[in-house]
């Protein structure tokens, strides 16, 4: 049909209408969106590495030493405080770093001939305090000087050393009565002169009176000579009352064996350090008493001892577990060793393996042939320190959770004294178990734990194999051979449990946050790496 005139302008009008409409769409709607350039993010420059700090020259340590102590002589010394003193003052041959190697100091170098003969080289130039210059002659005349001592810290040394004979302006000749490594930890005893306090050490004496000594740096010290300037001991009557001091900000730096050290920490005031000791407590057996011929039994005593907790609630975290008479920072120590762990249903298993599998009413353990596990455990206390007792009630009951009957004997012991009531006991054998503490020696010999006739095999030990294994360590000829025997040690330990080891103490060190530098801390030589201690503030 055609269409009209006014239908066509209709139609027109429409068209446009439509196209109007679209092309609004297209400017509202349909708007392309604009590409903004995106700014490619920064990437932060890497941030330099902190400048190393350049200590600074100067400042004053102040310690506490005990009142009356002898100041003459490095080799009569009964406290850690004159320790610390001591050891700024004279050098000795040789060191033992924290983790218990050798280490020169005096002397330079050393060999041997395989059969305890030992040929030591002291450095050039190393100069007294007086400017006279050290000499073999010198490391003679203190080694004669402790022999001829009634008694001394230091008489262990001599226990393997037999003579120290000058050959030379530098060179000694030392004879010992065993042939291997293990014999150079004899030769850490100080090296001295006549005079009072004058050594060849980092420090040299500024002053003494009747309550203090002042010592500054050595200059001409044959090591590079440490940054804090003096070092000031005062004397103090107790170690509670250099605490006090130490509140009190008379001193700087205070070692204590307290427990509660802790309380002590305040940020950016004061630091609380451990330092590892090689005192290690553990529960001797007494081989007198049948039961314990069962290394079964041995073993479940082990695995029935909770030391964690022992070490949370007695002794404040002050003490590192241990299954082995191996200090566990030492490089002596072998990880794979750590198998005695808490485990009360393996301590159960090996109690019924041990024969012990009736239960009384009561909770007690009986073989089928009647005897029961009741055993006395002798331990000791001391007027100031019931720690020791403390543990013991733990361990009875936590053995008392096993079955066993634990009859707690506690006897005054007085530290230093041979002859205590605890000592007297321990010797005269009437006891099952005994918790006792031993010192020892950093050079971790164990033939008198593990001998025989070894001194401190109070419960009569009798095993070939490990008796053996500890003359293996003293007849190492060097580093290698002695890590093989003392892992070959550590081994035959945890399989028979001649003894249990629990833990080793740790002692603390109290000081101002202001001293920097501080590396790891250990008893007995705490300022073994002082060189490197500064004070903060003087930066």
């Amino acid at each position: 049909m055609k269409k009209s005139s006014a239908d066509k302008r209709l139609f027109r009008i429409a068209a446009a209408l439509i196209a109007c409409c679209m092309l609004c769409t297209c400017a509202f709607g349909c708007k392309k969106k604009q590409s903004v350039p995106v700014q490619p993010e920064e990437t932060p420059e890497p941030s330099a590495s902190p400048a190393p700090v350049e200590p600074v020259r100067g400042g004053t340590l102040r310690l506490p030493m005990p009142i009356n102590a002898s100041r003459s002589d490095p080799m009569d010394v009964t406290t850690e405080e004159m320790l610390c003193l001591f050891s700024l003052v004279y050098d000795r041959l040789l060191t033992v770093n924290a983790a218990g190697e050798i280490e020169p100091c005096l002397c330079e170098s050393w060999s041997s001939d395989g059969a305890g003969v030992w040929t030591l080289r002291l450095r050039e130039g190393v100069k007294w305090h007086d400017s006279s210059k050290l000499t073999a002659n010198d490391v003679a005349a203190s080694y004669n000087s402790l022999v001829a001592m009634a008694d001394s810290y230091y008489k262990p040394c001599l226990k393997h050393i037999r003579s120290v004979e000058p050959t030379g302006t530098l060179t000694v000749r030392v004879t010992m009565d065993i042939p291997g490594l293990m014999g150079l930890y004899s030769l850490t005893f100080p090296i001295k002169k006549s005079a009072e306090l004058v050594g060849t050490g980092a420090y040299k004496l500024e002053s003494m009176d009747d309550d203090t000594v002042v010592l500054r740096v050595n200059d001409d010290w044959w090591d590079r000579a440490p940054y804090i300037e003096r070092v000031i001991f005062a004397e103090r009557d107790s170690n509670s009352t250099a605490l006090a001091s130490y509140e009190a900000g008379q001193l700087n730096m205070v070692p204590t064996d307290i427990i509660t050290a802790g309380r002590y920490a305040e940020a950016g005031m004061t630091n609380v350090r451990d330092a590892m000791t090689q005192n290690m407590e553990v529960l001797l057996f007494n081989y007198k008493n049948p039961i314990f011929s069962d290394a079964s039994l041995r073993k479940a005593v082990a695995h029935g001892i909770n030391r964690s907790r022992i070490i949370t609630n007695v002794y404040s975290n002050k003490a590192r577990a241990a299954d082995v008479p191996v200090p566990p920072d030492s490089w002596l120590y072998d990880s794979r060793s750590a198998v005695l762990n808490y485990d009360s249903e393996a301590a159960s298993a090996l109690i019924e393996e041990a024969g012990y599998d009736v239960v009384s009413k009561e909770g007690l353990r009986f073989s089928r042939a009647g005897g029961h596990l009741a055993v006395k455990l002798l331990t000791s206390a001391t007027t100031e320190n019931t720690l020791r007792s403390d543990a013991a009630q733990m361990i009875a009951s936590q053995l008392g959770a096993l079955g066993f009957y634990v009859e707690i004997e506690t006897k005054p012991h007085t530290l230093g004294s041979g002859e205590s009531d605890f000592l007297k006991a321990l010797r005269e054998g009437d006891w099952d178990m005994a918790l006792v503490g031993f010192s020892l020696g950093r050079s971790n010999e164990l033939a008198d734990y593990l001998e025989v006739s070894g001194a401190n095999n109070f419960g009569g030990i009798n095993d070939p194999s490990l008796a053996l294994s500890a003359k293996q360590m003293t007849s190492a000829a060097n580093e290698e051979e002695l890590r093989e025997a003392a892992y070959d040690m550590q081994a035959k330990f945890v399989e028979t449990v001649p003894f249990v080891t629990l833990y080793f103490r740790l002692n603390s060190v109290i000081c101002s946050a202001d001293i920097a530098g501080v590396g790891t801390l250990r008893m007995q030589d705490l300022f073994r790496d002082e060189k490197d201690w500064y004070l903060e503030s003087l930066l």
